[in-house]
């Protein structure tokens, strides 16, 4: 009798620059040969992804149903690819409404294993409300970002307290919260973070999602804790929870 694999499901932000390291790592964790590999997205880049799998890959393409009309987008908008990047923010709010069908998915999951939940649910830095599907259902939930540890503490900590928008008069911006960052100057900014506000649709989805980051089991970075010891430490220290690193390869925008 064939023993039964067990299910890791991983679940990317609709972007490429999140999409393809998550590809990577799936296609890592195919070769351990110990799992049954599922990977979730929207149909358009489900379709987009079947090209770029090796033809004697085992990786499961799963659709989730997504509807982005009533959030300001093109009709059909599914990843950043098809929309400019002022309509990024909108993207992110329409994710918000994957959470019925994601619950749905799992559900159809566990009952599909006779009752055995997902070993890990590995989701997206601004999927972090998915730790909570996976916990209604007794999986281990890990967030994984693309993006080295140092790069997304600063990315963390500056989005969750908009030090720029407070300090307008300061080149320089402190980082009291990550003192190894030393200061950050506000021309190093991103041009769609040094323009927000704080009630804008790009600050507040990332300030309801990032601290989101709290619920969940532990945190999977793509990096070299040699190189990027600080970055980890920041994390480990910051969240309380396990935080690993993993080499996968990274392509496409940034988000």
């Amino acid at each position: 009798m064939l023993q039964r694999k067990e299910n890791i499901v991983l679940f990317p932000f609709m972007a490429q620059g999140h999409i393809m390291p998550f590809l990577a790592l799936a296609l890592q964790l195919e070769q351990i040969n110990k799992y049954t590999i599922i990977f979730v997205s929207t149909a358009l880049n489900i379709s987009k992804l079947r090209s770029s799998i090796p033809t004697n890959c085992s990786i499961h393409l799963l659709e989730i149903p997504f509807d982005s009309s009533g959030y300001g987008l093109p009709p059909g908008a599914e990843n950043t690819d098809s929309i400019p990047n002022h309509l990024i923010a909108n993207l992110l709010h329409a994710s918000l409404s994957l959470k019925p069908s994601f619950r749905k998915l799992i559900s159809d999951l566990v009952k599909e294993q006779s009752g055995h939940p997902p070993l890990c649910i590995i989701t997206d830095i601004f999927f972090g409300w998915c730790s909570e599907i996976a916990h209604e259902f007794g999986a281990f939930h890990a967030i994984f970002s693309g993006s080295g540890g140092f790069g997304i503490a600063c990315y963390y900590y500056l989005w969750l307290n908009l030090p720029h928008h407070q300090m307008k008069n300061s080149d320089e911006l402190a980082v009291p919260d990550f003192p190894e960052a030393s200061k950050i100057h506000a021309a190093q900014l991103a041009e769609n973070l040094r323009v927000v506000d704080g009630s804008d649709l790009y600050s507040v989805f990332l300030q309801n999602v990032l601290p989101e980051w709290m619920n969940s089991d532990g945190i999977l970075l793509n990096t070299v804790e040699e190189l990027d010891k600080i970055g980890l430490e920041y994390f480990r220290l910051k969240i309380g929870k396990p935080v690993w690193q993993e080499e996968a390869t990274r392509t496409g925008d940034g988000v």
